[in-house]
């Protein structure tokens, strides 16, 4: 575990420049860009008492006052949504307002986003801007507006703009006392301040009375060893998600899977992968012929601590068998992420002729396979 860094020292790299720093800046304050897209911590309630977003977004950083003494904030009204209205072409556009804003001279980017889907956002940058991003992107929201005094917003916020000061070098999602890496987090709870979970790692940093960065979170590169981002923002489209519920009737999808706009399926199954092998409710016909088309089906599950291995039990065998694609230990956000991201690519490639589409079922397990951003083990 790395040694905590002290409080008002977030950029601190060891602990004798911990003390060094502890008093605030002399000569300048750090820089964070803060990205608005939208979510409760943004929202006011209005006459009839539902709560939506505001004309013109909220001043966040008024919030918390007390953040000009611990960094400058440049705010970014990027986006205005309750984040049941994102979309995969949102997440190209944060993407791109990171990628730009990368030489301003920011120490951090903080993005305020609504909680529903705020899993599937940290995803898609953390696919997005690759490995080799070499700051820390934070993503923070709330479950009670700003008015709500006792709420999380202001602390959410604090806690998220420490983090970006910190020396971490990746995606994360800051909520409560804790930083998930973004491709590992789903939402557990749509009420409780505690609102995310990690299913398949800890956290990888907390906060007490320091924060505390465990030794699997990405530290920020030697200055001297950084790369630029590989950035790689687009998502295909024209993927059907199925999530199965018992008695469900496969061939209902046949015509959509036969339509051309149709590029992939993602199923989200029981258990450890499961889906019925018993007629008429069996998948493995829907599977076969979606693969013979050309598209390619991913098995994620519902379940939200285990891993899709699909071979403990016939059903889940089965649809292995038939030609779908298990997610592994993935999250059902970050492979259903992945799986619009790896899409978007082989898609791209065979339009320009640099791919036989006839290779498009095998490259996609094959890339669904490989680990690229510490998203599965």
């Amino acid at each position: 575990m790395q040694k905590p860094l002290l409080p008002f020292s977030p950029l601190a790299r060891s602990a004798d420049e911990a003390l060094t720093s502890f008093f605030p800046y002399v000569n300048s304050k750090p820089k964070i860009c803060l990205i608005h897209t939208g979510g409760t911590i943004g929202m006011i309630q209005n006459a009839d008492g539902v709560l939506c977003p505001p004309e013109s977004p909220l001043d966040l950083p008024r919030l918390a006052p007390e953040l000009e003494q611990v960094a400058e904030i440049d705010s970014v009204p990027l986006l205005n949504k309750d984040s049941t209205n994102i979309t995969p072409a949102d997440w190209t556009t944060m993407a791109h307002a990171i990628f730009e804003r990368r030489h301003r001279g920011y120490d951090g980017f903080v993005i305020t986003h609504g909680t529903d889907t705020m899993p599937f956002s940290a995803a898609a940058l953390t696919f997005a801007l690759g490995p080799k991003l070499f700051f820390p992107v934070i993503l923070t929201g709330a479950q009670a507006i700003s008015g709500v005094v006792h709420g999380d917003a202001r602390i959410n916020l604090v806690r998220a703009v420490h983090a970006a000061l910190s020396n971490l070098s990746e995606v994360a999602i800051v909520f409560g006392n804790h930083i998930f890496r973004g491709c590992r987090t789903r939402k557990k709870d749509y009420r409780s301040f505690d609102a995310f979970h990690s299913p398949a790692i800890p956290p990888i940093g907390e906060f007490t009375a320091e924060i505390l960065l465990h030794g699997h979170a990405k530290r920020r590169p030697d200055p001297n060893d950084i790369a630029d981002i590989d950035l790689r923002p687009d998502f295909a489209a024209g993927i059907l998600p199925i999530t199965l519920i018992p008695g469900l009737e496969p061939d209902i999808f046949e015509p959509i899977i036969r339509s051309e706009d149709c590029k992939g399926v993602i199923v989200q199954a029981f258990g450890a992968g499961n889906l019925p092998n018993q007629p008429p409710y069996s998948f493995e016909h829907l599977i076969r012929l979606s693969t013979q088309l050309g598209k390619p089906v991913l098995i994620t599950t519902q379940e939200t601590t285990h891993s899709t291995a699909g071979r403990s039990y016939a059903p889940g065998f089965d649809a292995l068998q038939a030609g779908a694609i298990p997610a592994g230990n993935m999250t059902h956000p970050a492979a259903s992420v992945k799986f619009h991201w790896v899409l978007a690519e082989i898609e791209k490639n065979i339009q320009e002729n640099a791919l036989d589409p006839a290779e498009k079922i095998r490259l996609t397990k094959e890339k669904m396979r490989a680990c690229y951003v510490s998203e599965m083990d």
